[in-house]
Protein backbone atom coordinates (compact mmCIF):
# COMPACT_ATOMS: atom_id res chain seq x y z
CA UNK A 1 0.00 0.00 0.00
CA UNK A 2 1.47 3.20 -1.05
CA UNK A 3 1.68 5.99 1.40
CA UNK A 4 -0.85 8.76 0.90
CA UNK A 5 -0.04 12.29 1.79
CA UNK A 6 -2.05 13.55 4.72
CA UNK A 7 -3.75 16.80 3.83
CA UNK A 8 -2.85 19.67 6.17
CA UNK A 9 -5.53 22.25 6.78
CA UNK A 10 -4.49 25.73 5.77
CA UNK A 11 -4.15 28.17 8.68
CA UNK A 12 -7.12 30.49 8.92
CA UNK A 13 -5.89 34.08 8.68
CA UNK A 14 -6.76 36.44 11.54
CA UNK A 15 -9.42 38.98 10.56
CA UNK A 16 -8.00 42.45 10.21
CA UNK A 17 -8.59 44.77 13.12
CA UNK A 18 -10.74 47.62 11.99
CA UNK A 19 -10.41 50.74 14.07
CA UNK A 20 -13.54 52.65 14.82
CA UNK A 21 -13.80 56.04 13.25
CA UNK A 22 -14.67 58.02 16.33
CA UNK A 23 -16.40 61.34 15.89
CA UNK A 24 -15.75 63.71 18.81
CA UNK A 25 -19.38 64.79 19.12
CA UNK A 26 -19.09 66.72 22.40
CA UNK A 27 -15.96 68.57 21.28
CA UNK A 28 -17.65 69.66 18.07
CA UNK A 29 -20.76 70.86 19.86
CA UNK A 30 -18.66 72.87 22.33
CA UNK A 31 -16.61 74.41 19.52
CA UNK A 32 -19.78 75.37 17.65
CA UNK A 33 -21.31 76.90 20.78
CA UNK A 34 -18.17 78.97 21.39
CA UNK A 35 -18.32 80.37 17.85
CA UNK A 36 -22.06 81.10 17.97
CA UNK A 37 -21.82 82.91 21.31
CA UNK A 38 -18.82 84.91 20.05
CA UNK A 39 -20.73 86.21 17.02
CA UNK A 40 -23.77 87.04 19.17
CA UNK A 41 -21.48 89.10 21.41
CA UNK A 42 -20.02 90.88 18.41
CA UNK A 43 -23.52 91.74 17.19
CA UNK A 44 -24.46 93.01 20.66
CA UNK A 45 -21.65 95.56 20.82
CA UNK A 46 -18.37 93.67 20.68
CA UNK A 47 -16.73 90.83 22.59
CA UNK A 48 -14.20 93.28 24.09
CA UNK A 49 -16.94 95.50 25.51
CA UNK A 50 -17.04 94.97 29.29
CA UNK A 51 -20.77 95.64 29.50
CA UNK A 52 -21.45 93.04 26.79
CA UNK A 53 -19.20 90.50 28.53
CA UNK A 54 -21.01 90.96 31.83
CA UNK A 55 -24.41 90.78 30.13
CA UNK A 56 -23.41 87.46 28.53
CA UNK A 57 -22.26 85.99 31.84
CA UNK A 58 -18.56 86.77 32.37
CA UNK A 59 -17.35 85.69 35.80
CA UNK A 60 -17.29 88.48 38.37
CA UNK A 61 -17.10 87.86 42.11
CA UNK A 62 -19.59 90.50 43.34
CA UNK A 63 -22.24 89.25 40.92
CA UNK A 64 -21.93 85.57 41.84
CA UNK A 65 -22.14 86.53 45.50
CA UNK A 66 -25.47 88.23 44.91
CA UNK A 67 -26.94 85.03 43.45
CA UNK A 68 -26.09 84.98 39.73
CA UNK A 69 -24.84 81.38 39.85
CA UNK A 70 -25.19 80.88 36.10
CA UNK A 71 -21.97 82.91 35.84
CA UNK A 72 -20.15 79.76 36.97
CA UNK A 73 -21.08 78.15 33.64
CA UNK A 74 -21.15 80.86 30.98
CA UNK A 75 -17.51 82.08 31.04
CA UNK A 76 -16.25 78.89 29.38
CA UNK A 77 -18.24 79.84 26.26
CA UNK A 78 -17.18 83.52 26.14
CA UNK A 79 -14.07 84.96 24.51
CA UNK A 80 -12.56 88.43 24.48
CA UNK A 81 -11.63 89.17 20.89
CA UNK A 82 -11.02 86.95 17.87
CA UNK A 83 -7.46 85.98 18.83
CA UNK A 84 -8.64 84.70 22.21
CA UNK A 85 -11.30 82.61 20.48
CA UNK A 86 -8.86 81.19 17.93
CA UNK A 87 -6.24 80.21 20.53
CA UNK A 88 -8.72 78.40 22.76
CA UNK A 89 -10.54 76.84 19.81
CA UNK A 90 -7.28 75.40 18.51
CA UNK A 91 -6.32 73.98 21.92
CA UNK A 92 -9.75 72.39 22.34
CA UNK A 93 -9.65 71.04 18.79
CA UNK A 94 -6.33 69.30 19.52
CA UNK A 95 -6.89 68.02 23.08
CA UNK A 96 -10.65 67.51 23.19
CA UNK A 97 -10.91 64.54 20.78
CA UNK A 98 -8.10 62.69 22.59
CA UNK A 99 -9.81 62.72 25.97
CA UNK A 100 -13.29 62.30 24.50
CA UNK A 101 -12.17 59.12 22.71
CA UNK A 102 -11.10 57.67 26.05
CA UNK A 103 -14.08 58.81 28.13
CA UNK A 104 -16.88 58.91 25.54
CA UNK A 105 -18.87 62.02 24.80
CA UNK A 106 -21.08 61.72 27.90
CA UNK A 107 -18.36 61.65 30.53
CA UNK A 108 -16.17 64.00 28.53
CA UNK A 109 -18.93 66.64 28.43
CA UNK A 110 -19.41 66.21 32.17
CA UNK A 111 -15.67 66.64 32.77
CA UNK A 112 -15.44 69.68 30.51
CA UNK A 113 -18.36 71.58 32.05
CA UNK A 114 -17.30 70.69 35.60
CA UNK A 115 -13.76 71.92 34.91
CA UNK A 116 -15.12 75.16 33.47
CA UNK A 117 -17.23 75.66 36.59
CA UNK A 118 -14.21 74.89 38.79
CA UNK A 119 -12.14 77.47 36.93
CA UNK A 120 -14.86 80.12 37.19
CA UNK A 121 -15.35 79.43 40.90
CA UNK A 122 -11.69 79.88 41.77
CA UNK A 123 -11.44 82.95 39.52
CA UNK A 124 -14.43 84.64 41.13
CA UNK A 125 -13.20 83.70 44.60
CA UNK A 126 -9.63 84.99 44.27
CA UNK A 127 -9.61 87.49 41.40
CA UNK A 128 -11.20 90.96 41.67
CA UNK A 129 -11.60 91.30 37.91
CA UNK A 130 -14.22 90.04 35.43
CA UNK A 131 -12.98 87.10 33.37
CA UNK A 132 -14.06 84.93 30.45
CA UNK A 133 -12.69 82.15 28.27
CA UNK A 134 -12.59 78.39 27.75
CA UNK A 135 -9.02 78.07 29.01
CA UNK A 136 -10.07 76.93 32.50
CA UNK A 137 -12.01 74.03 31.00
CA UNK A 138 -9.13 73.30 28.59
CA UNK A 139 -6.70 73.16 31.50
CA UNK A 140 -9.19 70.73 33.03
CA UNK A 141 -8.83 68.50 29.96
CA UNK A 142 -5.05 68.65 30.35
CA UNK A 143 -5.32 67.78 34.06
CA UNK A 144 -7.56 64.82 33.27
CA UNK A 145 -5.12 63.62 30.60
CA UNK A 146 -2.28 63.86 33.11
CA UNK A 147 -4.04 61.70 35.73
CA UNK A 148 -5.55 59.30 33.19
CA UNK A 149 -2.10 58.58 31.81
CA UNK A 150 -0.98 57.34 35.24
CA UNK A 151 -4.13 55.84 36.80
CA UNK A 152 -6.02 54.56 33.77
CA UNK A 153 -3.27 53.77 31.29
CA UNK A 154 -5.06 50.61 30.10
CA UNK A 155 -7.92 52.74 28.70
CA UNK A 156 -5.62 54.85 26.53
CA UNK A 157 -4.98 53.64 22.95
CA UNK A 158 -1.31 52.88 22.43
CA UNK A 159 -0.94 55.29 19.55
CA UNK A 160 -2.01 58.19 21.82
CA UNK A 161 -0.12 57.13 24.93
CA UNK A 162 2.51 59.83 24.56
CA UNK A 163 -0.08 62.56 24.91
CA UNK A 164 -1.22 61.31 28.33
CA UNK A 165 0.58 61.23 31.65
CA UNK A 166 3.89 63.03 31.59
CA UNK A 167 3.42 63.75 27.88
CA UNK A 168 0.92 66.52 28.69
CA UNK A 169 3.13 68.12 31.36
CA UNK A 170 4.98 70.51 28.99
CA UNK A 171 1.63 71.94 27.83
CA UNK A 172 0.54 72.50 31.43
CA UNK A 173 3.80 73.98 32.68
CA UNK A 174 4.38 76.27 29.70
CA UNK A 175 0.86 77.66 29.73
CA UNK A 176 0.85 78.22 33.47
CA UNK A 177 4.17 80.05 33.14
CA UNK A 178 2.71 82.14 30.32
CA UNK A 179 -0.30 82.97 32.48
CA UNK A 180 1.85 84.25 35.33
CA UNK A 181 4.13 86.27 33.07
CA UNK A 182 1.54 88.03 30.87
CA UNK A 183 -0.84 90.66 32.16
CA UNK A 184 -4.62 90.25 31.96
CA UNK A 185 -4.51 86.43 31.91
CA UNK A 186 -6.71 84.81 34.55
CA UNK A 187 -4.39 82.18 35.97
CA UNK A 188 -6.74 81.50 38.88
CA UNK A 189 -9.25 80.21 36.34
CA UNK A 190 -6.52 78.03 34.80
CA UNK A 191 -5.57 76.55 38.16
CA UNK A 192 -9.20 75.96 39.13
CA UNK A 193 -9.86 74.06 35.91
CA UNK A 194 -6.62 72.08 36.16
CA UNK A 195 -7.23 70.91 39.73
CA UNK A 196 -10.88 70.07 38.97
CA UNK A 197 -9.85 67.98 35.95
CA UNK A 198 -7.24 66.08 37.96
CA UNK A 199 -9.64 65.32 40.81
CA UNK A 200 -12.51 64.25 38.56
CA UNK A 201 -10.37 61.97 36.41
CA UNK A 202 -9.13 60.27 39.60
CA UNK A 203 -12.69 59.79 40.86
CA UNK A 204 -14.38 59.11 37.51
CA UNK A 205 -12.54 56.39 35.54
CA UNK A 206 -13.10 56.05 31.78
CA UNK A 207 -15.46 53.28 30.63
CA UNK A 208 -13.98 50.07 29.24
CA UNK A 209 -14.06 50.69 25.53
CA UNK A 210 -13.87 48.01 22.84
CA UNK A 211 -11.35 49.32 20.35
CA UNK A 212 -12.16 46.91 17.48
CA UNK A 213 -15.39 46.23 15.66
CA UNK A 214 -16.92 42.87 16.44
CA UNK A 215 -15.32 42.49 19.85
CA UNK A 216 -17.60 41.40 22.68
CA UNK A 217 -19.10 43.83 25.10
CA UNK A 218 -21.72 46.53 25.05
CA UNK A 219 -21.23 50.13 24.15
CA UNK A 220 -20.62 52.17 27.31
CA UNK A 221 -23.53 54.31 28.48
CA UNK A 222 -23.44 58.00 27.58
CA UNK A 223 -26.17 58.92 30.08
CA UNK A 224 -23.75 61.22 31.91
CA UNK A 225 -24.24 63.75 29.11
CA UNK A 226 -27.64 64.63 30.58
CA UNK A 227 -26.06 66.51 33.49
CA UNK A 228 -23.88 68.97 31.48
CA UNK A 229 -26.63 69.45 28.89
CA UNK A 230 -29.15 70.44 31.57
CA UNK A 231 -26.64 72.67 33.39
CA UNK A 232 -25.60 74.50 30.21
CA UNK A 233 -29.21 74.83 29.02
CA UNK A 234 -30.26 76.40 32.33
CA UNK A 235 -27.28 78.77 32.24
CA UNK A 236 -28.09 79.80 28.67
CA UNK A 237 -31.74 80.42 29.60
CA UNK A 238 -30.68 82.55 32.59
CA UNK A 239 -28.27 84.47 30.36
CA UNK A 240 -30.96 85.23 27.79
CA UNK A 241 -33.30 86.48 30.52
CA UNK A 242 -30.55 88.57 32.11
CA UNK A 243 -29.46 90.01 28.77
CA UNK A 244 -32.99 91.07 27.87
CA UNK A 245 -33.54 92.62 31.29
CA UNK A 246 -30.19 94.37 31.16
CA UNK A 247 -30.94 95.87 27.75
CA UNK A 248 -34.27 97.29 28.95
CA UNK A 249 -32.67 98.57 32.16
CA UNK A 250 -29.85 100.24 30.21
CA UNK A 251 -32.43 101.95 27.99
CA UNK A 252 -34.30 103.24 31.03
CA UNK A 253 -31.10 104.53 32.62
CA UNK A 254 -30.06 106.22 29.37
CA UNK A 255 -33.46 107.87 29.14
CA UNK A 256 -33.10 109.01 32.74
CA UNK A 257 -29.70 110.54 32.02
CA UNK A 258 -31.05 112.50 29.06
CA UNK A 259 -34.07 113.67 31.08
CA UNK A 260 -31.72 114.89 33.80
CA UNK A 261 -29.83 116.97 31.27
CA UNK A 262 -33.14 118.42 30.11
CA UNK A 263 -33.94 119.35 33.71
CA UNK A 264 -36.87 116.90 33.96
CA UNK A 265 -35.79 115.35 37.23
CA UNK A 266 -39.12 113.81 38.22
CA UNK A 267 -39.42 111.97 34.91
CA UNK A 268 -35.80 110.91 35.32
CA UNK A 269 -36.61 109.47 38.75
CA UNK A 270 -39.56 107.55 37.31
CA UNK A 271 -37.32 105.87 34.74
CA UNK A 272 -34.74 104.86 37.35
CA UNK A 273 -37.35 103.54 39.77
CA UNK A 274 -38.79 101.45 36.95
CA UNK A 275 -35.29 100.09 36.27
CA UNK A 276 -34.88 99.23 39.97
CA UNK A 277 -38.18 97.34 39.97
CA UNK A 278 -37.14 95.49 36.80
CA UNK A 279 -33.72 94.45 38.16
CA UNK A 280 -33.91 94.47 41.97
CA UNK A 281 -30.50 92.75 42.38
CA UNK A 282 -28.62 95.15 40.11
CA UNK A 283 -26.68 97.96 41.75
CA UNK A 284 -26.85 100.39 38.83
CA UNK A 285 -30.39 101.75 39.35
CA UNK A 286 -29.58 102.41 43.02
CA UNK A 287 -26.39 104.22 42.01
CA UNK A 288 -28.41 106.37 39.62
CA UNK A 289 -31.06 107.06 42.27
CA UNK A 290 -28.29 108.09 44.66
CA UNK A 291 -26.91 110.47 42.08
CA UNK A 292 -30.33 112.01 41.37
CA UNK A 293 -31.10 112.49 45.05
CA UNK A 294 -27.68 114.00 45.64
CA UNK A 295 -28.19 116.44 42.78
CA UNK A 296 -31.48 117.53 44.40
CA UNK A 297 -29.85 117.95 47.81
CA UNK A 298 -31.66 114.94 49.30
CA UNK A 299 -28.48 113.72 50.95
CA UNK A 300 -29.99 111.18 53.37
CA UNK A 301 -31.89 109.45 50.53
CA UNK A 302 -28.75 109.53 48.38
CA UNK A 303 -26.73 107.81 51.11
CA UNK A 304 -29.45 105.18 51.51
CA UNK A 305 -29.42 104.33 47.80
CA UNK A 306 -25.63 104.28 47.55
CA UNK A 307 -25.48 101.98 50.58
CA UNK A 308 -27.95 99.62 48.91
CA UNK A 309 -25.85 99.67 45.74
CA UNK A 310 -22.77 98.85 47.78
CA UNK A 311 -24.60 95.99 49.49
CA UNK A 312 -25.45 94.50 46.10
CA UNK A 313 -21.94 95.08 44.72
CA UNK A 314 -19.45 95.78 47.53
CA UNK A 315 -16.61 96.50 45.11
CA UNK A 316 -18.54 99.01 42.99
CA UNK A 317 -16.36 102.13 42.70
CA UNK A 318 -19.34 104.21 41.60
CA UNK A 319 -21.30 103.39 44.76
CA UNK A 320 -18.32 104.10 47.01
CA UNK A 321 -17.44 107.33 45.22
CA UNK A 322 -21.08 108.39 45.32
CA UNK A 323 -21.05 107.87 49.06
CA UNK A 324 -17.84 109.90 49.29
CA UNK A 325 -19.51 112.80 47.47
CA UNK A 326 -22.67 112.43 49.59
CA UNK A 327 -20.73 112.56 52.85
CA UNK A 328 -18.80 115.55 51.57
CA UNK A 329 -22.08 117.33 50.83
CA UNK A 330 -23.33 116.33 54.28
CA UNK A 331 -20.24 117.92 55.78
CA UNK A 332 -18.55 114.74 56.97
CA UNK A 333 -15.25 115.45 55.22
CA UNK A 334 -13.22 112.85 57.11
CA UNK A 335 -15.54 110.01 56.12
CA UNK A 336 -15.72 111.32 52.56
CA UNK A 337 -11.94 111.33 52.22
CA UNK A 338 -11.60 107.87 53.78
CA UNK A 339 -14.08 106.38 51.31
CA UNK A 340 -12.40 108.05 48.37
CA UNK A 341 -9.00 106.73 49.38
CA UNK A 342 -10.48 103.23 49.92
CA UNK A 343 -11.22 103.12 46.19
CA UNK A 344 -8.19 104.82 44.64
CA UNK A 345 -5.67 105.46 47.39
CA UNK A 346 -4.49 109.04 47.66
CA UNK A 347 -5.12 109.64 43.94
CA UNK A 348 -6.63 107.58 41.10
CA UNK A 349 -3.92 105.83 39.13
CA UNK A 350 -5.93 104.17 36.40
CA UNK A 351 -8.13 105.37 33.55
CA UNK A 352 -11.30 103.75 34.80
CA UNK A 353 -10.97 105.40 38.19
CA UNK A 354 -10.65 108.86 36.67
CA UNK A 355 -13.54 108.19 34.27
CA UNK A 356 -15.91 107.02 37.02
CA UNK A 357 -15.00 110.01 39.16
CA UNK A 358 -15.47 112.32 36.16
CA UNK A 359 -18.93 110.85 35.49
CA UNK A 360 -19.94 111.48 39.09
CA UNK A 361 -18.61 115.04 39.00
CA UNK A 362 -20.46 115.71 35.74
CA UNK A 363 -23.69 114.37 37.23
CA UNK A 364 -23.30 116.80 40.12
CA UNK A 365 -22.48 119.62 37.66
CA UNK A 366 -18.95 119.95 38.97
CA UNK A 367 -17.75 120.59 35.44
CA UNK A 368 -14.13 121.71 36.03
CA UNK A 369 -13.42 118.59 38.10
CA UNK A 370 -15.22 116.39 35.57
CA UNK A 371 -13.18 117.72 32.64
CA UNK A 372 -9.97 117.36 34.62
CA UNK A 373 -10.66 113.70 35.40
CA UNK A 374 -11.80 112.89 31.82
CA UNK A 375 -8.54 114.33 30.53
CA UNK A 376 -6.58 112.35 33.13
CA UNK A 377 -8.39 109.15 32.06
CA UNK A 378 -7.55 109.76 28.41
CA UNK A 379 -3.96 110.55 29.32
CA UNK A 380 -3.69 107.10 30.87
CA UNK A 381 -5.76 105.33 28.19
CA UNK A 382 -6.20 107.28 24.92
CA UNK A 383 -8.47 104.49 23.62
CA UNK A 384 -11.08 104.73 26.38
CA UNK A 385 -14.14 105.14 24.16
CA UNK A 386 -16.50 105.83 27.06
CA UNK A 387 -14.30 108.64 28.36
CA UNK A 388 -14.16 110.24 24.88
CA UNK A 389 -17.93 109.93 24.55
CA UNK A 390 -18.81 111.29 27.99
CA UNK A 391 -16.40 114.20 27.68
CA UNK A 392 -17.84 114.98 24.23
CA UNK A 393 -21.36 115.06 25.64
CA UNK A 394 -20.32 117.40 28.44
CA UNK A 395 -18.51 119.76 26.04
CA UNK A 396 -21.47 119.77 23.63
CA UNK A 397 -24.35 120.14 26.09
CA UNK A 398 -23.08 121.75 29.30
CA UNK A 399 -25.66 124.22 30.59
CA UNK A 400 -22.78 126.38 31.79
CA UNK A 401 -21.56 128.13 28.66
CA UNK A 402 -18.07 128.52 30.13
CA UNK A 403 -17.47 124.80 29.67
CA UNK A 404 -18.99 124.35 26.23
CA UNK A 405 -16.51 123.60 23.46
CA UNK A 406 -18.29 122.27 20.34
CA UNK A 407 -15.09 121.80 18.33
CA UNK A 408 -13.43 119.62 20.95
CA UNK A 409 -16.73 117.83 21.54
CA UNK A 410 -16.75 116.82 17.88
CA UNK A 411 -13.19 115.52 18.06
CA UNK A 412 -13.87 113.36 21.09
CA UNK A 413 -17.22 112.11 19.75
CA UNK A 414 -15.63 111.04 16.47
CA UNK A 415 -12.92 109.18 18.36
CA UNK A 416 -15.48 107.35 20.53
CA UNK A 417 -17.45 106.22 17.49
CA UNK A 418 -14.31 105.07 15.68
CA UNK A 419 -13.10 103.08 18.70
CA UNK A 420 -16.48 101.36 19.03
CA UNK A 421 -16.60 100.72 15.24
CA UNK A 422 -19.98 102.45 14.91
CA UNK A 423 -21.63 99.71 16.97
CA UNK A 424 -22.59 101.77 20.04
CA UNK A 425 -25.79 103.73 19.39
CA UNK A 426 -25.28 106.04 22.37
CA UNK A 427 -21.87 107.13 21.07
CA UNK A 428 -23.32 107.81 17.61
CA UNK A 429 -26.05 109.88 19.24
CA UNK A 430 -23.36 111.93 20.99
CA UNK A 431 -21.61 112.48 17.64
CA UNK A 432 -24.86 113.77 16.16
CA UNK A 433 -25.26 116.14 19.12
CA UNK A 434 -21.70 117.39 18.59
CA UNK A 435 -22.48 118.15 14.94
CA UNK A 436 -25.62 119.96 16.08
CA UNK A 437 -23.61 122.01 18.60
CA UNK A 438 -21.27 123.02 15.75
CA UNK A 439 -24.21 124.18 13.63
CA UNK A 440 -23.86 121.33 11.09
CA UNK A 441 -27.51 120.37 11.23
CA UNK A 442 -27.66 118.29 8.04
CA UNK A 443 -24.77 116.12 9.22
CA UNK A 444 -26.46 115.76 12.60
CA UNK A 445 -29.53 114.38 10.83
CA UNK A 446 -27.43 111.94 8.81
CA UNK A 447 -25.49 110.66 11.82
CA UNK A 448 -28.58 110.38 14.00
CA UNK A 449 -30.04 108.16 11.30
CA UNK A 450 -27.21 105.70 11.99
CA UNK A 451 -28.07 105.66 15.70
CA UNK A 452 -31.72 105.02 14.90
CA UNK A 453 -30.78 102.11 12.64
CA UNK A 454 -29.21 100.42 15.66
CA UNK A 455 -31.97 101.31 18.12
CA UNK A 456 -35.01 102.55 16.19
CA UNK A 457 -37.33 102.56 19.21
CA UNK A 458 -35.23 104.76 21.51
CA UNK A 459 -37.51 107.69 22.32
CA UNK A 460 -34.73 110.16 23.09
CA UNK A 461 -33.04 109.32 19.77
CA UNK A 462 -36.31 110.10 18.00
CA UNK A 463 -36.65 113.36 19.93
CA UNK A 464 -33.10 114.33 19.01
CA UNK A 465 -33.76 113.55 15.36
CA UNK A 466 -36.85 115.75 15.41
CA UNK A 467 -34.78 118.61 16.84
CA UNK A 468 -32.03 118.15 14.27
CA UNK A 469 -34.46 117.92 11.35
CA UNK A 470 -36.23 121.08 12.49
CA UNK A 471 -32.92 122.94 12.68
CA UNK A 472 -31.92 121.63 9.23
CA UNK A 473 -35.27 122.65 7.75
CA UNK A 474 -35.98 119.08 6.61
Amino acid sequence: MSDQPIPIAAATPEPPVIRRRYLPLATRVILALNVVVFFLMELSGGSKNLEVLLDFGASYGPYIRRGEYWRLVMPMFLHIGLLHLLVNTYALYILGPLLERVYGYGRFALLYVACGVGGSFLSMTLSPNPAAGASGAIFGIAGAMLVTGYLHREAVPGRWGRAFGRGILPFIVLNLALGWSVRNIDNWGHLGGLVTGMLLSALLPPPRLDWALGSPGEEPSQAAVIVPVVVVALALAATVEHHQTSRVMARLLNESARLRIAGQNERALERVREAARLAPRDERPHEELGSLYLQQGRVAEAIREYEEARRLSPDSPRAQLGLALAYRQKGDLAKSQAMFEAVFGKNPDDAEGHRVLADLCAEQKQYPEAIQHYQAALGLDPNDAAAHNNLAWLLATSEDQRFRNPRQALEHARRAVELSQWKEATFIDTLAEAHYANGDFAEAVRVQGQALKLEPKRQEFQEHMARYRKAAGV
